[in-house]
């Protein structure tokens, strides 16, 4: 396979894998809005919110690390991956007994003490799954990161529906959450072991350091910007009660959940970002300016469904009891667009050796997100809405404008302008329908599509390059219907 088919096989591996993900990673969210009482389920998305937060302080960007290493250096993978995790399991030991003292300290019921600390157990095991997943994605063999993805919502939702259907109420859906950890772990290490190499954890104190000297300006950024995502439901744990939190939340874990589809095509584009990077920064200039008008493009659709279809949305997504969150929704719908394009700035910082920025941006979108203690006692949680939407927007102008400083400047024409067009042609067909039940919207949805596509096209926003290179991309397909399964190994 040539480069381009190498991206279109994982674009549509990941395309498929994150997908399939979203959705059940969504079922299982949904499967708990709707058999978890309300209070309950409130308390689940904090706890999923400290979970996360915790996953992130340990990896502290060094599965990015890792994947940039191993793609430089494809060779070298037995002694890197040992190294990595020699690291890794320093920092699970370490940050175990960090999650122990925080769940010891918080003001919170013992058995939501007890519950966030295996929540924040069952996040650190899944640094030790994604330490394999970078080294099969260095390798561009995406396909087993996509299964594996599948693999781990898929457990997740059957899990949260067992444990629902024997009323085990919210600590069954904690315990749903570590199965599928470690099943997710346990599957990555058996694929890299058998198929690429089997390593032990060493130390290596030189590259240990090397390794966390730049991963510590991404880490941060990465850490900073998990927090923002997760300040609104902590400030407002704070200081609204768990019904009102409940109803900010199941619009916010879906617009969270569609970042699961914007890093199924972020994530094949790394290692083709790295090669840019390393060329002319014309060669670089231009990568960015495509993969940020593609996602662009893939964003809007989302923002206007968000916008126009809010009930409709929450009425077969949440249920009839998240109906009043209408207005939470629209405000996630402007939101939608930085959010989802935002994906892939972790990776461009990255290649182009900007970390420092990207951590400084995401540190002044959470000093926004603490505006929430300003805005919430007077508006509600409708308040924390707001503030998301200022700090996604600012944060997102803060990381353009860097790079328009490093020379690297967007078309905002195509980038933004056309795409918004035909999001706007978009959304006059589905404002009428706002009142149709779910299989006629269907079909008005569908229709809706087909014109903002036509829409992309007519007014130019793809030049002949761009098409020429979707086309080539997709000849991945044949490779695989004309190739033995034996041909496929040895020269995918």
């Amino acid at each position: 396979m040539n480069s381009a088919q190498r991206v279109g096989k994982n674009v549509a591996w990941m395309l498929v894998g994150g997908g399939l993900g979203a959705v059940l990673q969504m079922m299982a969210i949904l499967l708990a809005a709707r058999g978890l009482q309300l209070n309950d389920f409130g308390t689940f998305n904090y706890l999923l919110s400290f979970a996360i937060v915790f996953q992130f302080l340990t990896d502290f960007g060094l599965t990015n690390i890792l994947t940039r290493e191993v793609a430089r250096h494809p060779d070298d993978i037995p002694h890197l991956l040992g190294s990595a995790k020699g690291l890794m399991w320093t920092l699970f030991f370490l940050s175990t007994a960090l999650l122990l003292g925080v769940v010891l300290l918080l003001k919170l019921p013992a058995s939501t003490k007890a519950q966030s600390f295996v929540m924040g157990l069952a996040s650190l095991t899944v640094l030790q799954a994604i330490s394999y997943s970078a080294v099969l994605r260095a390798l561009e063999d995406m396909e087993f990161n996509a299964i594996a993805f599948t693999l781990h919502k898929g457990l997740f939702a059957g899990f949260v529906a067992v444990s629902l259907w024997r009323h085990w109420g919210l600590w069954g859906v904690v315990n749903s959450y570590m199965a599928a950890c470690l099943i997710f772990w346990f599957f990555n290490w058996q694929i890299v072991s058998r198929r690429i190499a089997r390593v032990s954890p060493r130390i290596d104190l030189p590259l240990w350091k090397s390794m966390l000297s730049e991963a510590v300006p991404l880490g941060s950024g990465l850490v900073l910007r998990q927090f923002a995502w997760q300040a609104d439901v902590f400030i407002l744990a704070w200081l609204v009660d768990a019904t009102a939190l409940g109803l900010f939340s199941g619009p916010y874990r879906i617009l969270l959940g569609m970042r699961m589809i914007a890093m199924a095509f972020a994530l094949p584009l790394y290692p083709a970002m790295i090669r840019s990077a390393h060329g002319t920064e014309e060669k670089f200039g231009e990568f960015y300016n495509r993969a940020m008008k593609w996602f662009c493009c893939l964003s809007v659709p989302g923002a206007v469904l968000f916008i126009v279809w809010p009930r409709l949305l929450i009425d077969v997504l949440l249920g009839e009891k998240f109906i009043s969150a209408g207005p939470v929704m629209q405000w996630f719908g402007i939101a939608f667009m930085p959010m989802f394009v935002s994906s892939l700035f972790p990776f461009i910082f990255t290649a182009v050796k900007l970390p420092r920025v990207f951590c400084l941006a995401m540190a002044l979108a959470l000093v926004v997100r603490v505006a929430d203690f300003a805005v919430v006692p007077s508006l509600g949680y409708l308040g924390a809405c707001v503030v998301a939407v200022f700090s996604e927007f600012g944060a997102f102008a803060i990381l353009i404008y860097f790079l328009k400083q490093k020379g690297y400047s967007l078309q905002m024409t195509d980038f933004l302008v056309k795409p918004i067009l035909a999001g706007l042609l978009m959304a006059a067909i589905l404002l009428p329908a706002q009142q149709l039940t779910l299989l006629p919207a269907l079909s008005v949805a569908a229709v809706a599509g087909i014109v903002y596509l036509g829409a992309l096209f007519l007014l130019g926003t793809f030049s002949n390059e761009e098409l020429h290179l979707m086309r080539d991309g997709l000849g991945f397909v044949g490779f695989y219907f004309r190739r033995s399964p034996h041909q496929l190994e040895k020269q995918g």
